[in-house]
C-alpha cells in the first residue's frame, strides 16, 4: 500500500502526517509558527521514527501550496523540494481549499499520483503578490540631501 508524507504549513498549527489513501498512520503538529524553520525537519524525523516508516518508503510527498502565510509556505516548499530531491520522490501540490482534513489530503494525493499529476519541484502560491518590503524608490528620482554625503 502506498504511503505519503503530507505537509500543510498553510495553516496554524502546521500539520505533518504519514498516511495511505485510507488511513492516517501518524500525525503531528508544529504549533509555534515562529519556530517552524527550526522544528519542521525534526518533527518529520520524529514522526517517521515513531511510525517506523522511513522516508525512503514514501511513494510521494504531498504539500499544501497555499494560500497562506508567506514565510510558512516558503519553509514548507523548501523542505518538500529538498526531501523530494534527496529521496527521488514525486510531489503533489494541492491548495488549502482542496483539503478539509488530513485524510482528504491523503486521498487527493493518492488520486493525483495514480493519474500522474505530480511534479519534481513546487512553488508556493501565496494567493496574492507577496508584500515583504516596501518598494524602493527609483534611484534616478531620489536626490541626496546635503547631510547625507560621506566625508
Amino acid at each position: 500500500m502506498k504511503k505519503f508524507l503530507l505537509l500543510n504549513t498553510a495553516r496554524e498549527p502546521a500539520v505533518i502526517a504519514i498516511a495511505t489513501a485510507r488511513k492516517v498512520l501518524a500525525e503531528t503538529q508544529v504549533a509555534e509558527r515562529h519556530q517552524l524553520s527550526e522544528r519542521l525537519l525534526a518533527r518529520i524525523d520524529e514522526l517517521s521514527e515513531s511510525a517506523a516508516i522511513p522516508l525512503a518508503e514514501m511513494s510521494a510527498l504531498g504539500i499544501v501550496s497555499g494560500p497562506g502565510p508567506f514565510t510558512a509556505l516558503r519553509i514548507g516548499a523548501a523542505v518538500t523540494n529538498a526531501l523530494a530531491y534527496a529521496h527521488a520522490k514525486p510531489i503533489v501540490a494541492v491548495t488549502a481549499d482542496e483539503v478539509p482534513s488530513t485524510l482528504a489530503f491523503a486521498q487527493l494525493v493518492a488520486k493525483r499520483c495514480e493519474t500522474g499529476q505530480t511534479v519534481d519541484a513546487m512553488l508556493p502560491d501565496y494567493g496574492r503578490e507577496p508584500t515583504i518590503t516596501p518598494p524602493k524608490p527609483d534611484a534616478k528620482s531620489v536626490k541626496p540631501s546635503r547631510g547625507s554625503r560621506r566625508r
